[in-house]
């Protein structure tokens, strides 16, 4: 057997221990040890020294023990060594293949019914305690490679990735199939249990993968996935049903202010054309209602003789017939004119007056009219500044100037007129202030 004299491993990368094949070399050979290996020196089935990485000259000198290897057999002034030397890979081992053989059956947490899934992967393993692993893995054999670490570990690996898969799945409050998408998350509660098998052989999980995970079609699956489909469906037209009920509140609130607009504008043209009426001194209010009420008695013959036989057509009579003074003579001032000078709305006729409100006939000198109780006579207009009383007509105080009519306090929701000092609008409830 030849001498050697330069000691270095030539395994390929996929081996994890590499048996160097001569056992004699000379005092002074060579020994080198890549960084991504660790060498173990044996002797007589004990190990003597562990070598990382680096060059090293093996004499007495450099390491003592190797004295008592030295060989009684001198041949030409040369002594030996016989020894065993192993080379351990302690390079990271990528896309070591798992998978599971058979189903693994789980229970759903979320629909309570059993499934069967199955998974499969890679892992990345390294050897971090070279001694321990050349011991309790590859003991008496000349090499170990990435096969024998996927065939002793199969078994183990198979059992604990079952076992842990059931149980992150069922400790869960989700669905399986929900589950089976966190693949990070599962293959980190898996990894734990893992990495006590390989410790004990000097090894580490660096990298725990799940590549795919699933559940198997069988009848308890495709009943869960009808339900989950009858489920969504249900959600979605419920959804669609508060959609449409929110649209609905949404028309009628606009169609709600809408009206109120409408009818705010209706509000205010009817005080701008009284208002308009009203300013030769008349009553505005009273001509109308008196109109109306001529109308609708021409309009129903039958009803309307039988209202004026009734009591009434003295006071319908005289209000026509102040109408006609008007139509004859509207200048106004005549005994039939509706617009008389004894009071606001009053329209005088030998001793009584017609009410404003119902047209009633009134004796003269009452304040309140006896059929509605509404006042008879206009109460005086005096000049909120310095209190002079304004005739009819005038719009600013002859004593100060001051302006007599204040502009109505107009609600800006409804259009509806606000009474001086009112916080919130009679109509819509708006705030004024």
């Amino acid at each position: 057997m030849p001498i050697t004299e330069v000691i270095k491993n030539t395994a390929p990368g996929a081996v994890l221990c590499f048996k160097y094949p001569n056992e004699d070399f000379n005092t002074g050979a060579q020994l080198i040890v890549a960084e991504y290996e660790e060498a173990l020196f044996m002797k007589d089935g004990v190990i003597e020294q562990v070598f990382t990485a680096g060059k090293y000259t093996l004499t007495t000198e450099n390491f003592p023990f190797l004295t008592k290897l030295q060989s009684a057999l001198l041949s030409g002034g040369v002594s030996r060594y016989s020894c065993k030397i192993y080379f351990v890979n302690t390079q990271h081992h990528l896309e070591q293949k798992w998978g599971t053989p058979d189903p693994v059956t789980v229970l759903d947490p979320y629909w309570q019914t059993y499934f069967q899934v199955q998974a499969r992967g890679s892992y990345t393993v390294a050897v971090k305690a070279v001694k321990k692993f050349f011991l309790k893995f590859v003991g008496a054999n000349a090499y170990a490679s990435e096969n024998d670490l996927k065939k002793n570990f199969r078994i183990a690996f198979v059992q604990n990735i079952s076992d842990q898969l059931a149980e992150y799945i069922t400790s869960s409050d989700e669905e399986t199939i929900v589950i089976c998408n966190k693949k990070k998350a599962l293959a980190d509660g898996v990894k734990g249990s893992l990495h006590e098998v390989l410790d004990e052989y000097g090894m580490e999980l660096i990298n725990f993968y799940i590549e795919t995970i699933g559940v198997i079609e069988d009848e308890n699956y495709l009943s869960v996935v009808k339900m989950r489909r009858e489920r969504q469906e249900k959600m979605f037209s419920r959804e669609q049903r508060m959609e449409e009920a929110r649209l609905d509140f949404a028309l009628s609130r606009e169609r709600s202010e809408a009206e109120r607009y409408i009818s705010g504008q209706g509000a205010q043209a009817d005080y701008e054309r009284m208002k308009i009426r009203d300013q030769d001194g008349g009553n505005g209010w009273a001509r109308q209602e008196t109109a109306e009420i001529l109308h609708s008695a021409a309009e129903n013959t039958g009803a309307g003789s039988a209202f004026i036989n009734a009591g009434i057509g003295l006071n319908v009579g005289r209000a026509l017939g102040g109408m006609m003074a008007d139509m004859a003579n509207p200048g106004g001032g005549g005994v039939g004119a509706l617009s008389a000078p004894q009071g606001a709305g009053e329209a005088v006729q030998g001793d009584t007056v017609i009410c404003p409100k119902c047209s009633a006939s009134v004796p003269k000198g009452m304040k309140f009219c006896g059929q509605c109780g509404a006042l008879m006579e206009k109460p005086k207009r005096v000049c909120a500044n310095c209190g002079f009383e304004i005739p009819d007509g005038m719009k600013f105080c002859g004593q100060c100037g001051a302006p007599v009519e204040k502009k109505p306090n107009i609600c800006p929701k409804c259009g509806a007129e606000v009474a001086d000092g009112m916080k919130f609008c009679g109509r819509c409830g708006n705030r004024m202030e």
